[in-house]
This record gives C-alpha cells, sequence and structure tokens, in this order.
C-alpha cells in the first residue's frame, strides 16, 4: 500500500469521526430540553447560551448540520471506493460500497445518536458553541438551500400559528402524561398540571356561581337590616343591588370597614362609602384569561353578564383556583358533602351541583355539554322537565328524578352505568 493511500485511510478515519459528532450533534439539539438549558445557564453554565441561540433558530442550524453530514459521508464514501479501487480492481467499488455502509450506520449513526439521545443536555451544551459557529459560517449556503426549499416545495405547506400553538400543547399533554415520580402525590401534580393546560379551553360560565345562589343585600334596606345580613353573612365580600337582584351596582369588602356595625351611629353612607364598583366580564372569558385579569386588577370577584348584559352570576379567584388543584375548604365554608353516597351504589345530590364535579367524582373526563349543572344537563338530555321518579341517561350514567318544581330539578338520584 503506498503512502498516498495509508494517507487516504487516515482521512478516512477522522472523516467518519466527523461524521459520528454531526450525527449525534444533531440528535443532541433537537432532544434537548429548553427549560433544562435555562436551568443550566442560571446555575453559571456559559456554554448553555449557545445552546438557547441554536434552539431559537433551530431550522437552520440542523439544516447546517444535514448539508455538512453529508458532504462527509460522501467525501468518506469517495475516498474509500478510492483506496480500494486501488487495491482490489473493480471489485473494490463493491467493498467500500459494503464497508462504508456498516461504517457510517454504526459508528457515524447509530452509536453517536444513542448516545446523545440518552444525554442531551449535557452533549448539547459540549458541542453547543461548535455547532453555533459552524452554521454562521454555512449561513450563506443554508440560505439559500432554505430559500429554495420554501418557495419551490413548502409553499402550501406552512403551518398558521394556531395550528404550531396545538402542537405543542399537545407534545406537553403527552410529557405530563409521561411524568411520574416516587412521590405518593404524583398523580395529584400530574391532574394539576392537566388542569392547567384546560384553563383556556374553559369558559367562566361553566364554573362560575348562579346568580339565584348569590348571597347579595338589598341597598333600600335600612341600616340595622344591612349591618344585620352582614353579620349573618358567611362571605367577606358582599354585592349590594338596587331595584332587583340582578341590578349590582356594587361590592362590599367587610375586612375593609374599619368601623364597629354593632354601634348605632353606623350609617349607609360609611358603608357605601367602601363599596367599590362592580366588575362584569362576559360569559365568553377563558378561566386563563380571567385568571390573568385577576391579578393584573388585584380582583377576587368578577360578575358574569351574557351578549344581552344580563347578569348570569358571579366567578372568584378561588373558584379558578379550585379548577387547579381541587375542592378547597376554608374557615367559612359550610361543610357540604358534594355527593351523598348511599350503600346500594346509588348517590344522591343536589341539581345545582356541577355537572363537571359530578365526572370529577368517578374519575371520567369532562363531558362535551352546553350545560354547567347536573340538572341543567339532564334538561338538555331531555328536552324537557322529567316527573318524578323519571329517569333519563348519558353515556356514563342514568338519572332519577327525585324531586322538581315547574321550573327545575331540585334531587337527583345517580347511577355510574360503566
Amino acid at each position: 500500500m503506498s503512502l498516498f493511500s495509508f494517507l487516504l485511510i487516515i482521512c478516512l478515519f477522522l472523516l467518519i469521526v466527523l461524521s459520528a459528532f454531526l450525527s449525534g450533534s444533531e440528535t443532541a439539539l433537537t432532544a434537548t430540553n429548553r427549560a433544562r438549558i435555562l436551568l443550566k445557564l442560571k446555575k453559571g453554565e456559559k456554554k448553555a447560551n449557545f445552546v438557547l441561540k441554536i434552539l431559537d433558530n433551530l431550522d437552520d442550524v440542523i439544516s447546517a448540520l444535514l448539508v455538512t453530514s453529508n458532504m462527509v459521508n460522501i467525501l468518506a464514501s469517495s475516498l474509500a471506493t478510492a483506496v480500494l479501487y486501488e487495491v482490489f480492481g473493480v471489485s473494490g467499488i463493491l467493498y467500500a460500497t459494503i464497508i462504508m455502509t456498516i461504517l457510517i450506520v454504526v459508528f457515524a449513526e447509530i452509536l453517536p445518536k444513542t448516545y446523545s439521545l440518552n444525554r442531551p443536555t449535557r452533549t448539547s451544551i459540549k458541542v453547543g458553541g461548535i455547532i453555533f459557529y459552524l452554521s454562521k459560517i454555512l449561513y450563506p449556503l443554508i440560505y439559500t438551500i432554505n430559500l429554495i426549499v420554501k418557495k419551490v416545495i413548502l409553499g402550501n405547506l406552512k403551518k398558521d400559528k394556531k395550528q404550531q400553538d396545538q402542537q405543542s400543547e399537545e407534545e406537553l399533554q403527552g410529557v405530563i402524561d409521561m411524568y411520574k415520580t416516587s412521590s405518593p402525590d404524583s398523580e395529584h401534580e400530574k391532574d394539576m398540571l392537566q388542569s392547567i393546560l384546560t384553563l383556556n379551553d374553559t369558559t367562566v360560565e361553566e364554573v362560575f356561581t348562579h346568580r339565584k345562589n348569590i348571597y347579595s343585600i338589598d341597598s333600600s334596606l335600612d341600616i340595622d337590616e344591612i349591618i344585620k345580613k352582614i353579620n349573618n353573612s358567611r362571605y367577606t365580600r358582599i354585592p349590594f343591588w338596587k331595584n332587583n337582584p340582578e341590578n349590582i351596582i356594587g361590592l362590599l369588602n367587610v375586612r375593609a370597614l374599619d368601623v364597629d356595625l354593632s354601634k348605632k351611629e353606623s350609617s349607609k353612607e360609611i358603608i357605601f362609602d367602601k363599596m367599590s364598583k362592580p366588575w362584569f366580564i362576559p360569559e365568553t372569558t377563558n378561566l386563563l384569561e380571567q385568571l390573568a385579569a385577576f391579578k393584573n386588577k388585584k380582583e377576587h370577584i368578577a360578575f358574569v353578564v351574557d351578549e344581552y348584559g344580563e347578569l348570569l352570576g358571579l366567578i372568584t379567584l378561588e373558584d379558578i383556583i379550585e379548577e387547579i388543584v381541587g375542592e378547597i375548604v376554608d374557615e367559612i365554608d359550610l361543610a357540604d358533602e358534594q355527593f351523598k353516597n348511599l350503600n346500594d351504589g346509588y348517590i344522591i345530590t343536589n341539581g345545582e351541583k356541577s355537572l363537571k364535579d359530578l365526572y370529577k367524582h368517578f374519575d371520567l373526563e369532562s363531558p362535551i355539554s352546553e350545560a354547567s349543572t347536573i340538572s341543567g344537563h339532564i334538561l338538555e338530555i331531555a328536552k324537557r322537565i322529567p316527573l318524578f321518579g323519571e329517569t333519563v341517561r348519558d353515556e356514563f350514567f342514568i338519572y332519577k328524578v327525585l324531586s322538581h318544581s315547574r321550573k327545575q330539578i331540585s334531587k337527583i338520584e345517580i347511577k355510574s352505568i360503566k
């Protein structure tokens, strides 16, 4: 073997090492997690900054890696063919094809990619600086290639922002589904994370307190009656209305009162001066928007209205938090069992109870329904108010009416059928 052939073999070895480096770098950068890179940067890992810059422009960097990797592999195959052709003649072409296929697939693809998949964060930080500068050097070539691809091939395959957001959310849901730790609370943590993702898909109308269940005070009452109602209330924020209960004129924060309501000198003016203006929001507002609005306005209660301005109910900050963490019972809550379990597998509940809470009670996915209460769901199915003893069913439950009035269903017996 000539000196020239020996040098070609050395170059071939270096090209395979370079191909393995490029292949492993591509896998590491596509598999790495941005949150972990940010955490490394906060801990003082300066090289992580290169990785963040790469992730912000990942398409161009991956294109640079693919172009470089293909050039290296083609060059390596050509050198191997030249060496083996010199030794074996025409049959060396076949030998070169077999040998290079094995070398490239095993040592330049499978091994480096497997390593990078198992250590994506560590690998991406190590190679980040080199790949960043490589992409800068190849930018003119990559820009030209991407321009051709986008204009000629992918012109009709652009994804709009909504599709991209939906894909990102689905990926995040998949990650949460795989989340598991040794902690006994891991399932509850998983449910909380999933609940946060659904805030954007849930409107305030689905979780609010209906207007008929709002504790409010008539502003036209005399001061003694108002003070009596305030003292008898278990709420710290009380709406006041004028002319009719749906005409809310103010919201009183009882804790903000700096007077003794038991004293005779208390007057309406003192109470009315402490009231804040009611905050009205549309029924279509989603919980994520409302949570942000509560934070920005530093408020705890908002009144929900329909498109005609009619009062539907109210929603509190606690209502939204409970959608995430589950039912919260504090010192002002009355002991109230959501669903009364009977020995034979039936449950009895109030028709005004939340339909979502019923499904959560049985660990089921929330149903697709226009109604927010169980009684509303029954009316939606039956298309009328069922009589005493009548039953209706959906996919999971049989509902039996135990009591009702002319306008609504009061008490229901429910049996799970799955």
